[in-house]
């Protein structure tokens, strides 16, 4: 396993770091803020580019609360409007993709061009009710990688079943066609380079379900698991650069609340 391949997963892991952030815990008790906390998750996922490791690997988890500004799972937010209910806030975040053809395996992929992360800026919405949780958010790619947006919406309805909360979830994402076509597409150039067919990228809609398992372990530590399965989009699943039509990712997390 190359050493590239697991810094390039560990940013993309952060994301699934998530399902263990104060988003997570919010979501267990209808009508409870968010609280700051920093812990340690050990996550696992296969990226769906060809060539790469599935890497298993420690990632922090910190999120911090404030009056107005707060930062989850490596994004910052600032609160428009926050009542018991519904939160709205302007978010800046990375885009957790990126594409190092030193870290593949594949031969062909390796003659293709690096795609970095970008810088994504936009705005988020949550809204915590008895019949569950809603929460979105619209986001514009502002690194000058080609431009395009962004957008996620999920539900999840927390399950008390004693001192364990079960919290299963089913979301989509979408990606326009300029935001794929960079991370997914094959120019003519690196076509005729590597053997690759040229593709170009539309845009595309990746379904996905988790299920994550919160447990208190007394006033202050909490201790959770996440599963994730995300669909591929057509657009994604049909360009050379991946393989197989989803990606599973896992996670394992304890932090301290405060």
């Amino acid at each position: 396993m190359h050493s590239g391949s697991r810094k390039t997963a560990a940013a993309g892991l952060v994301l699934v770091g998530l399902l263990a952030s104060g988003s997570v815990l919010a979501q267990a008790a209808p009508g409870a803020k968010p609280r700051s906390s920093v812990g340690l998750a050990v996550v696992a996922q296969k990226s769906p580019y060809a060539g790469y490791d599935t890497d298993v690997l420690p990632v922090p988890v910190i999120n911090w609360e404030g009056e107005r500004f707060h930062f989850r799972g490596g994004s910052l937010g600032y609160k428009l409007i926050s009542t018991e209910q519904t939160e709205v806030s302007l978010l800046a975040s990375p885009y957790f993709m990126r594409f190092k053809r030193n870290d593949t395996d594949d031969a062909q992929m390796r003659q293709l061009s690096n795609r970095s992360m970008s810088a994504m800026a936009g705005v988020a919405v949550r809204h915590t009710a008895p019949w569950g949780v809603l929460q979105g958010n619209v986001q514009a790619e502002v690194s000058g990688h080609g431009g395009g947006f962004a957008a996620d919406a999920k539900y999840t309805y927390p399950i008390p079943t004693g001192r364990l909360v079960l919290v299963p979830g089913v979301g989509a994402q979408y990606a326009s066609s300029d935001l794929n076509d960079y991370y997914f597409g094959v120019s003519a150039v690196e076509a005729q380079r590597s053997g690759l067919a040229a593709y170009s990228a539309g845009s595309g809609v990746s379904p996905y379900m988790d299920l994550s398992a919160v447990m208190p372990l007394g006033p202050h530590w909490t201790a959770t698991a996440s599963l994730r399965r995300t669909l591929l989009s057509d657009a994604v699943k049909d360009s050379p650069m991946t393989v197989g039509d989803h990606m599973d990712s896992a996670l394992l997390a304890l932090s301290y609340g405060f």
